[in-house]
Order: C-alpha cells, then structure tokens, then sequence
C-alpha cells in the first residue's frame, strides 16, 4: 500500500494523507510501475465522473473540454510538460548535448507550445466526435493505455549523465513487473473495449517502440521528458486509433 500511495503521489495531484517518511530507494519506487496502469484507470474515471457531470449542462462541447482539463489538473500536467520540452528538444535540429540542455529549460518554446495545443485539441475533439456514450471509453482508457507502454519506453538505457526523475524507473531489460505492467493494462482494457481492444492495444505499443527508437536515434536514450512524452502520445494515439475503429466497424 506504501508503495503505490508513493506512485500515486508522484503520477498525480491527488491529496493522498501519508506520514510515512521512510525513504525509499530508487530500486524500491521503480518497483511501482505495476500500479501504473491502474492509476491511470483511477484518472481516466475521474475525468470521466466529470464529463458525465457537466453532461447535464447540455453541451457536449463544455464536456469534453473539462473532461480534458480535469486529466491536466488530476495529473498537474506531469506528461504534457514532458511532451513539450521533448518536442522543444528534439525538433531544435541541435547537438544531443544542447538538446538535453533544452529539454532542462523550464520555458516552453514554440513546438513545445504546438504540441500542448494539438495534444489537447486532439483530446477535445475525439471525446467530442464520440459523444456522451462511447465517449467515456476514450477518456477512462487514454490514461491506462499511457501507462501500459511505458514498460516499452523505460526499456533503455538513461541519455544524461548522473541521476534524474527519468533513471528511477529505466533498465535495459524487461523484467517480470514490466511485463505484468503491460498485461495489466491490456486486461483494463479488454474489460471495457471487448472485440474493439486488440487494434487500439497493438498500435499504442508499436508507437511506444517506434518513439522509444526514435529518442535513442537522436539523444541515446531516455529522459524523463521523454518517458512523459511517450506517455501522453500514447493516451493520443489510443483515443485516435479508438475512433477510426468506431467509425469503421
């Protein structure tokens, strides 16, 4: 229970009680990944206690985008920051040396601030193309299926030099609670999705891969940034992959 109220403190802005003040060490949090994607479940019902809230408003509109806000303030923005220093960073056309250095900038440059304004319209505009009814499938799953990649993405070996958020959880090998990890968030999954489960599963891990290479290609590994960047490509992948599938089947 420790451990995943620790996980959950660090994934989230959720105001968890706990005075436990054993310190951990890296060894023993990085052990959390197994509730990863039941937390991201606990997100995703959260947004969507909200979006069917301000379903009695009458607007779909309003819903969706304060089922949005809801996953930006639930987690504080964890993974979207990381999505814009990544982009800031890696599309600067610099030196891995000077890439790391823009990813450590606090300030937002202007692919940075792209990606946050496509990611969140993108968000918007699937729950809100959905609709109130399959809708909440998109906003509950996004979360679980961020969180079911990162295995893949943790898979790797850390791209600066001494410690960071980012070297708690990355290792060159997959190990037993990185594969249970994935399992886990394919079961949640399948719950929810049924027969609608297997295509949206099977793109949001190749695309873990394919961003997991494409960092290594360019900086040679990992950061923290980038383990939040893959995360959120992956909620935006499964709710596009989700409804070209509704659309087409």
């Amino acid at each position: 229970m420790k451990l995943f109220i620790l996980t959950m403190r660090f994934l989230t802005r959720i105001p968890i009680p706990f005075n436990d003040d054993t310190i951990l060490s890296n060894e023993e949090f990085s052990k959390g990944i197994i509730y990863y994607p039941f937390i991201g479940l606990i997100v995703g019902i959260i947004n969507c206690i909200v979006f069917k809230i301000f379903e009695f408003s009458g607007s779909l509109f309003l819903s969706s985008i304060l089922a949005v806000l809801s996953g930006v303030i639930v987690t504080g923005g964890f993974h979207i920051d990381g999505l814009a220093d990544t982009c800031d960073g890696l599309y600067s056309s610099r030196k891995k040396e000077r890439i790391l250095e823009i990813m450590r900038d606090s300030r937002v440059g202007t692919n940075g601030a792209l990606a946050i304004i496509f990611d969140i319209l993108i968000k918007i505009s699937v729950i809100y193309s959905l609709g109130f009814d399959k809708g909440i499938f998109a906003i509950i799953l996004a979360p679980v299926a961020g969180k079911m990649i990162t295995p893949i993405l943790f898979n790797s070996r850390y791209a600066r030099t001494g410690e960071g958020l980012g070297n708690i959880y990355l290792r060159e090998k997959y190990d037993f609670r990185s594969i249970f990890t994935i399992i886990l968030g394919m079961l949640i999954i399948v719950l929810f999705l049924r027969e609608y489960a297997l295509i949206p599963i099977i793109i949001c891990l190749l695309m873990g891969l394919i961003f997991r290479k494409h960092c290594e290609k360019i900086i040679g590994g990992m950061t923290g940034d980038t383990l939040g960047a893959g995360s959120e490509i992956g909620e935006i992948i499964f709710m596009i992959v989700y409804i070209m599938e509704v659309n087409l089947l």
